[in-house]
């Protein structure tokens, strides 16, 4: 009898892969009723949050600190306690994040630090109960400061909704949330900066400003090393099969002081099981975890090359003692804790316990900015070499992403008697780039949703650039149509405009805003947004290098930018840049009918993919590059076009790659069950040989695929025209592209494209082939 062989699994669709919609389950909820529900809930989450404080507090105060930081941050956040085999979690709960266990940290400094024999050892018990009561208290913290209008609607509001959701916005993001970049783009960018004050800081400080960066890289990866050696050793032990030779082994490794006799022969009875006896041994092997996360100013300097004095200088700026923040109220920690800005522990002359290392990359930036004050002048020096560095990087990473684009830096022109400088502009193919960089520090007032600073500078990091790059947009289309009307142009724009059908705009951050840049819908209902020009999107540095470095051909790159120019405040989003772009790998931003603004999307955890792709690539292990879900025949079609490179190649790319991923499958069917019928010398029903795409009336283009032989009779676009024209029936279409596809081949390649715009006047509309 044959066995079947098993069936190759499918690749999943896009659709499968998501994005998924629900309602929220208060729609239809009378307000009044609303408003009650979230009154009730918010006092539910303050009774929480005044139950678990003062159990944390009480708890910590009686638990051995140092021990308690060492296993938090190592079975927090090196892995999770499921994976060691302590600590298990149903996998429902929140995950312990590195803002918790900041705030742990800050709790553990109200205290002196005692002697072993008046604090207890974190019991497994004890640490369960930190991985459970801390994200609680945040959860209640930020859930029970959430606000509506007054319960009575005569009595005026406090303060606009709109304003208040974007304080609790940044709040919640400032009081949990790390990672402004991955760990290789966060230690290169920081490095490439400061490495252009370096002599300057050198001078002041007895070393160079970058090696501070290495310093914090290095105390990252020394306490990963630190936490899998002991781990190794651990499980070397764990390995052996029978019990008495665990026992030998784990007694022999992990050298335990005090009377452990009694304790070695009890779990020697016959009665104990291996199983048993491991669970036990567990927690006692913990015990080595602290100590090994003690640094010393001597093995900074050997290991980094440093000068002793200011390693020595260094650490003393970086760190708390015990008993530093005796004074502070717990709950300032959440959005003000010291030790974002010191995140060593000072434990005498020359010793430090560093059990939160990545707090130092973390909040780098700030704790720079910190370092710089005592010396004249650096802090300005340091300001001045931000806007110099993000304007050449940015520069850099287009000139790699777009080989042979036009590019031009510094453009100045003129409105009457006021004079601007663009830093950034570019031309790709028949698309103009307008690009901003804005290099200024996100102040603490902001972050904490102080409403007045919180509103001054998203106007001076998002909106002015904007309105920069807005205003040149205006003046260029003006002169586009001066070329159109065989009129001289008027700005004396330093690359040609001939030709070019697209002005898209971006504005780049050196600094990340706490991703409100990447929800400007929250910004523009709250009334905050004062621009003059539409809005262009706004992206940190780390994020642009990301997207670049992701969408690996050109045409996908210029796409991107297009769709989130073009969708920007239509499509109604909540989460970062990267969760848009994870997004984009599966729907190329193409909702259907989610187009408009009629709900908001939730895109917070899309970037799970791209996440696990750049943690992977940074351990130095291969991973796979997550990619578009384009069907295989669209991406040939964009490579075909792009092989040709004729003018307007690009905007027909970028056509073909708006449309759904699904949709791209169902044409590919019906073209190439036509191509079929052509090839065999069948005719096609009722002459039928053209699709056309009618776009949702929000929108104005449509595309079209008509399917021929090679060897039929009369030009490849013959007809393209009249089929362009069918399309300007509907009056919300403004353009057509039409593609003619060889039924000959199997590949099925196109062999003509053309952009049609549609006239006012009778006349044939306009065209152009590529």
């Amino acid at each position: 009898m044959k066995k079947k062989k098993p069936k190759p699994r499918k690749k999943p669709s896009a659709s499968k892969r998501g994005p998924f919609f629900a309602g929220h389950p208060f729609n239809g909820v009378p307000f009044e009723l609303r408003q009650r529900i979230a009154a009730e809930h918010g006092k539910r989450e303050r009774e929480t949050f005044e139950d678990i404080l003062p159990k944390l507090i009480e708890l910590v105060s009686r638990m051995d600190p140092l021990h308690t930081m060492a296993l938090m941050s190592s079975y927090g956040l090196m892995a999770s306690p499921y994976e060691q085999g302590q600590h298990k979690r149903d996998g429902s709960g929140p995950k312990v994040q590195q803002g918790h266990i900041e705030f742990l940290q800050a709790l553990c400094l109200r205290n002196r630090l005692e002697t072993s024999t008046s604090t207890e050892f974190p019991e497994p018990d004890s640490i369960q109960k930190l991985f459970d009561w801390l994200p609680e208290l945040f959860g209640a913290y930020q859930q029970m400061r959430v606000t509506l209008q007054p319960a009575d609607p005569s009595d005026p509001p406090k303060q606009d909704p709109g304003i208040t959701q974007v304080q609790e916005f940044l709040r919640a993001h400032t009081s949990i949330v790390r990672n402004w970049g991955y760990f290789g783009s966060v230690t290169r960018i920081s490095k490439e900066l400061f490495s252009r004050i370096d002599v300057d800081y050198e001078r002041e400080a007895g070393m160079k400003l970058s090696k501070v960066v290495d310093i914090f890289e290095g105390l990252v990866r020394r306490h990963e090393d630190k936490i899998n050696q002991h781990r190794n050793k651990l499980h070397g032990v764990f390995q052996l099969r029978s019990k008495e030779a665990l026992l030998e082994a784990f007694f022999t490794t992990f050298e335990l002081k005090g009377a452990i006799d009694h304790f070695r022969s009890h779990l020697s009875k016959p009665g104990v099981t291996l199983q048993q006896a491991k669970w036990a041994l567990l927690p006692w092997s913990d015990r080595f975890i602290g100590p090994a996360l003690i640094v010393t100013n001597e093995e900074i300097s050997e290991e980094f090359g440093v000068n002793l004095d200011a390693a020595a200088i260094l650490t003393n700026r970086l760190s708390l003692a015990f008993a530093d923040l005796a004074d502070a109220e717990p709950e300032s920690f959440f959005l003000g804790n010291p030790v974002w800005l010191r995140p060593l522990i000072y434990m005498q002359k020359g010793f430090y316990f560093c059990a939160l290392p990545q707090t130092l990359l973390s909040f780098v930036f700030p704790i720079v900015d910190e370092l710089l004050v005592p010396f004249k002048g650096l802090q300005e020096k340091l300001s001045e070499a931000r806007a110099a560095y993000l304007e050449d990087e940015v520069a850099r990473l287009f000139e790699m992403a777009l080989p042979g684009a036009a590019r031009h830096r510094g453009f100045k022109w003129r409105e009457g008697a006021q004079q601007f400088e663009s830093d950034l502009v570019i031309r790709f193919d028949t698309t103009l780039i307008l690009i901003e960089a804005k290099s200024g520090r996100v102040s603490w007032p902001a972050l904490r949703g102080a409403p007045g600073r919180l509103i001054k500078e998203i106007n001076k990091l998002i909106v002015e650039p904007s309105d920069q790059s807005g205003r040149l947009a205006q003046r260029l289309e003006e002169d586009i149509a001066h070329l159109k009307a065989n009129e001289a142009p008027t700005l004396g724009f330093p690359l040609p405009l001939e030709g070019v059908t697209c002005v898209v705009r971006l504005s780049v951050m050196l600094h990340d805003f706490a991703t409100i840049q990447s929800v400007p819908t929250m910004l523009a209902d709250a009334g905050v947004l004062k621009n003059k020009y539409p809005l262009a999107p706004c992206m940190s540095l780390a994020d642009l290098e990301v997207m670049l470095d992701l969408l690996r051909t050109t045409y996908l790159r210029l796409h991107y930018l297009r769709r989130r120019a073009e969708l920007l405040l239509s499509l109604d989003t909540i989460g970062d840049e990267l969760d848009m772009l994870g997004m984009y790998l599966d729907t190329a931003m193409n909702l259907g009918t989610m187009q408009r603004k009629t709900n908001t999307i939730i895109t917070a955890g899309y970037s799970a993919k791209i996440d696990r792709y750049y943690t992977t690539r940074d351990e130095g292990l291969v991973a796979r590059k997550p990619k578009p879900s384009t069907s295989e025949w669209f991406t040939r079609l964009c490579e075909q076009l792009l092989e040709r490179s004729r003018p307007g190649w690009s905007e027909i790319a970028c056509a073909l790659l708006s449309i759904a991923p699904d949709d791209q499958q169902q044409l590919e069917r019906h073209v190439r069950a036509m191509a079929t019928r052509l090839r065999s010398g069948k005719a096609i029903r009722e002459g039928q040989d053209t699709m056309v795409l009618i776009p949702p009336e929000w929108l104005h283009q449509a595309l079209a695929f008509q399917v021929k032989r090679r060897d039929g009779p009369g030009p490849y676009g013959f007809h393209s025209q009249n089929i362009a024209q069918q399309a300007f029936e509907s009056e919300h279409v403004k353009r057509c592209v039409v593609i003619v596809v060889d039924a000959t081949a199997s590949t099925l390649p196109y062999l003509s494209a053309g952009i049609f715009t549609a006239t006012e006047s009778e006349v044939a509309p306009f065209q152009r082939t590529v």
